[in-house]
């Protein structure tokens, strides 16, 4: 029995095969913004894809944790959930050569972080009903929290020391 695809192309002529040494099309990473879509040459930059994730930082000792404290301590205040968040994350770098690196980015959230903060904020309820989507605002809300830590601990690593 022919599927639906096969009775489509009974009335079209057979496309013409290409030839082997044609390269086949280059894919465009992009990326949105509050602007439409926006072209970014070369994906995410070497320096910000080298910077580890919360979930590769976290032993399952630190995971089990950080549960706990999440249900007994931590409200769900989108700032607060962004602070908390780029504390552990700071806490738990070992090298903290990358810190002037994250800093460097602002505003923006390098992708494969960000996606773990907002997964992270889903945790707490922050999901809208509507598209298992966070609210605009708790996402702005969520990412201040998250660079206002990174701005005190940035700050905190730079001053110099008094004595």
């Amino acid at each position: 029995m022919p599927t639906p695809k096969d009775l489509a192309g009974l009335g079209r002529p057979a496309p013409a095969m290409p030839e082997a040494r044609t390269a086949p099309p280059n894919a465009t990473l992009r990326w949105s913004s509050d602007r439409g879509w926006v072209e970014r040459p070369g994906g995410e930059p070497p320096e910000t894809s080298a910077l580890p994730t919360l979930a590769q930082l976290t032993s399952a000792e630190q995971r089990w944790a950080d549960r706990e404290e999440d249900i007994t301590a931590i409200g769900g205040d989108p700032y607060e959930v962004g602070q908390v968040f780029a504390r552990r994350w700071i806490e738990r770098l070992g090298d903290q050569g990358h810190l002037p690196l994250l800093a460097a980015q602002y505003p923006r959230v390098p992708h494969r972080i960000d996606g773990e903060l907002l997964r992270y904020a889903a945790r707490f309820g922050l999901l809208a009903h509507k598209d298992d989507q966070i609210d605009e605002h708790d996402r702005y809300a969520i990412r201040a929290g998250f660079w206002r830590e990174v701005d005190v601990r940035t700050a905190v690593e730079t001053a110099p020391a008094e004595g």
